[in-house]
């Protein structure tokens, strides 16, 4: 993470959210390969998800995500990325080729 205040600010999301990988795994956040955010009513992904350089797998389905916003591409080490049954209908040319993407059900 960047910055005390960066943690700081995700450790208060993820308490809001109720989101146990980031609670379980506070002192380790540099090292989380997989988050779970599903079913969470999201409307955005916080900013602070970016800063998670190592996250392999991250599941964002069963939200209300209207959009991916292009700085989930600073996720470079992102292989798996779940953003099924939301609300996304733009293009997503701009994720890189490599990253296995489920978007089904999105309306």
């Amino acid at each position: 993470m960047q910055s005390d205040k960066c943690l700081n600010e995700l450790l208060n999301w993820a308490r809001e959210y109720q989101v146990d990988d980031i609670l379980q795994n506070r002192d380790h956040l540099e090292n989380l390969t997989s988050l779970d955010l599903s079913f969470k009513k999201l409307y955005s992904i916080p900013k602070y998800i970016f800063e998670l350089s190592s996250l392999e797998n991250l599941n964002l389905s069963h939200n209300q995500l209207e959009k991916l916003p292009k700085e989930i591409t600073k996720l470079k080490s992102l292989k798996v990325l779940d953003i099924s049954w939301n609300h996304i209908t733009h293009n997503l040319d701009f994720l890189p080729k490599e990253i296995k993407v489920n978007c089904a059900w999105n309306r």
